[in-house]
């Protein structure tokens, strides 16, 4: 039911899905936060943000996240990103100043609402437009972010399928639901996005994707 509030009188039920603890999670964030911290502040409610981001209505802390290194990469730093003539993509290296890679796990089972199959959706009255809608649809998509969670007090995040990794799933987590320092840092996994390394690194998984990114520029002594 795209660019359609949510209904007035239903009552969801909505579908849990486990995330088992332990479970290895990769996200992209910016250097100013930490591998396994939530993001704080919502986004407007008309402009700008993610599919769920929390807005002043409903505010929450949030965190992005993915099974997949690639998944994570595809998410963040691929949304309407063309082909060129040449067959490929590029990441623009704007897109990844200041961005890392890390990976995490939570030290405890949580419970999540799924959106990963049409009879999922279904069950939240929706369809296919909530996880596929493009950003120009996300204010909507927030609105029912917010409903959702009111008709599932129990889910602390959302599970859906990647729209730029077909195939993946990727998820959305309520720092609000969510224990306090349930989520746990991997060291060691993060890697810098925006040094030549991290260029090298990007472009190794991604290769499959035909997607590449430039190294910097290297310095003139």
């Amino acid at each position: 039911m795209p660019l359609a509030p949510p209904p007035a009188a239903a009552q969801a039920s909505p579908n849990p899905v486990p995330l088992a603890a332990g479970t290895r999670l990769w996200r992209v964030h910016k250097k100013s936060r930490g591998g396994a911290d939530f993001k704080p502040v919502g986004s407007d409610a008309l402009f700008g943000g993610g599919r769920f981001d929390s807005t002043a209505a409903d505010p929450y802390p949030f965190l992005y996240a993915a099974a997949g290194q690639q998944t994570a990469l595809l998410e963040t730093l691929v949304r309407s990103v063309p082909f060129d003539d040449k067959g490929h993509r590029l990441i623009r290296r704007a897109a990844i100043a200041g961005y890392r890679i890390s990976a995490f796990s939570s030290a405890q089972d949580l419970t999540l609402l799924s959106l990963l199959s049409t009879p999922d959706l279904a069950a939240a009255c929706q369809d296919e437009w909530l996880v596929h809608a493009p950003p120009a649809d996300y204010p909507q998509t927030r609105r029912w972010a917010q409903w959702l969670r009111s008709q599932a007090p129990w889910a602390q995040g959302f599970a859906w399928p990647s729209r730029r990794d077909l195939g993946r799933q990727t998820m959305v987590l309520f720092g609000d639901r969510c224990p306090g320092g349930v989520l746990r840092f991997e060291p060691g996994s993060s890697v810098e996005l925006d040094d030549a390394d991290g260029a090298k690194w990007i472009n190794t998984h991604l290769l499959p994707y035909r997607i590449s990114v430039r190294p910097p520029p290297q310095r003139r002594i």
